[in-house]
């Protein structure tokens, strides 16, 4: 039976991949479990809820008119959006950025080679 990965193998495997492509990129690590101390702090100093986890600054090649690209990365089973992940998207996609919401690894492959990076 083979396992599935969870979302911080699929990122891992996500930023090698887009390290050995040589992008402008970074992961905004939003989640993960923080004490109530530094959350506080965290937001205080901009960080906000549903960012997406990549931001790709390099414009997709088969869309040059795109600022850059941003996916919201997801576990295959039992991942899901929040509200305020799909209003970062929408508003985004509103600034000329292409997005996307990958379950998984595969899926963020699909996607990196539909807009041109592979």
């Amino acid at each position: 039976m083979q396992q599935i990965a969870k979302e911080d193998q699929d990122q891992q495997a996500l930023a090698e991949l887009l390290d050995g492509l040589r992008l402008i990129w970074n992961h905004c690590p939003n989640g993960g479990s923080r004490n109530v101390i530094e959350a506080a702090k965290l937001k205080r100093m901009g960080v906000k809820a549903g960012f997406p986890d990549v931001t790709i600054y390099n414009s997709p090649p088969c869309n040059r008119n795109a600022k850059g690209a941003v996916i919201e990365l997801k576990r295959v089973v039992g991942g899901k959006v929040s509200p305020e992940q799909t209003k970062w998207l929408h508003d985004l996609a509103e600034l000329g950025w292409v997005t996307a919401i990958c379950f998984g690894i595969d899926d963020a492959i699909k996607q990196l080679r539909a807009w041109g990076y592979l």
